[in-house]
């Protein structure tokens, strides 16, 4: 079936048209609806109604792109925005997008952690986002997870990569992302995450401006040892007895 852009007072119109041709009697209030419906080009009413959906879900990822784009003005300006979609917006899932005030933005899918980087050090990035005529494909690139104050990312990103990054707004954004995953979801995150990041520069950065001692990190990241957020203290592996 084609698409043609349809609009509720359309087709409050075709009803009416409907419901006046089955008060004189020209048939079955069903058939009726056929008949008005070919009368205005589509193949049935039940093109009708699905042509209403398509373009109602049309505007809504228009929307998507208003919230990309305003999200991104925010970080250009150095404000946090943080903005839940609704579920139309993609049809079964809602979307969060955040500016940091930091230099980065980003688009996040809760449901399945997908994520797309929108500003990175302050420069805007060409994130794969089509506009098509009845819908908005994204190409994600990467995944995410927030563990305790580091938002963890595996992109394919050339420059961004995989990092634990430190600084953002995330005691905001987790209600967010909360309110978009089911209840199994979020019981499976308090009792299966592991909560452990790897001792990169870019978190011994962050740790030695809260106090911890560059050198002592740097020998224990030499040694595999990882941070935990939770608990605040470096985790070495279990050394094996030969």
């Amino acid at each position: 079936m084609h698409f043609i852009p349809t609009y509720p007072s359309k087709v409050k119109n075709l009803k009416k048209q409907a419901k006046r041709l089955h008060r004189e009697g020209a048939g079955s209030h069903v058939s009726l609806l056929d008949q008005v419906a070919q009368g205005a080009g589509y193949d049935h009413w039940n093109h009708v109604i699905k042509c209403l959906e398509e373009t109602e879900r049309t505007q809504a990822a228009r929307g998507l792109l208003a919230e990309i784009e305003a999200v991104i003005r925010a970080e250009q300006a150095g404000e946090v925005r943080i903005v839940r979609t609704g579920p139309e917006a993609t049809r079964s899932q809602p979307f969060v997008l955040f500016s940091t005030g930091t230099g980065d933005a980003w688009l996040l899918e809760p449901t399945h952690d997908r994520a797309i980087c929108l500003v990175w050090r302050g420069e805007r990035q060409q994130a794969h986002i089509k506009d098509l005529p009845t819908k908005i494909e994204i190409l994600w690139d990467g995944t995410f997870e927030l563990r305790g104050e580091f938002f963890i990312v595996e992109t394919e990103h050339p420059e961004i990569g995989s990092r634990a990054i430190a600084g953002f707004p995330l005691d905001r954004l987790r209600p967010y992302l909360e309110a978009s995953r089911s209840v199994e979801r979020k019981f499976d995150e308090v009792f299966g995450q592991d909560d452990t990041v790897p001792l990169t520069q870019d978190v011994i950065a962050h740790l030695t401006k809260t106090g911890w001692d560059v050198k002592q990190l740097t020998a224990a990241a030499r040694q595999g040892a990882r941070y935990s957020p939770t608990r605040d203290s470096v985790l070495f592996p279990p050394v094996l007895e030969a």
